[in-house]
């Protein structure tokens, strides 16, 4: 299985509720996109304050590298991403992406 760590830095003037809808379609993606397992999706809650700004993600459980790299390229997938980036501050470089097999 592989541990799908994903991480935000919106802009500052991104409404709470277009990074909601962001964050549903995400967790919308178990059932929709074969080997995605489950979603959990939500706000930085750590009081360490090393977030660097990220302050929203997810993480997804997905069943094996292969379907981690359909999962990549599946429609449902880019239609998000395109979605998003103009949302990040600084684009691409609002994203980091982290995965871990487990």
């Amino acid at each position: 299985m592989i541990k799908h760590c994903v991480l935000f830095r919106f802009r500052k003037d991104v409404h709470d509720a277009a990074i909601a809808d962001i964050m549903t379609r995400f967790e919308q993606l178990v059932g929709t996109i074969p080997g995605v397992l489950n979603v959990t999706a939500g706000t930085n809650v750590s009081p360490e304050g090393l977030d660097h700004g990220f302050m929203h993600g997810f993480v997804m459980d997905i069943e094996s590298e292969q379907l981690r790299d359909a999962y990549l390229i599946h429609p449902e997938h880019t239609a998000i991403s395109e979605d998003l980036l103009p949302l990040l501050q600084g684009g691409i470089a609002g994203v980091t992406v982290f995965d871990l097999k487990a």
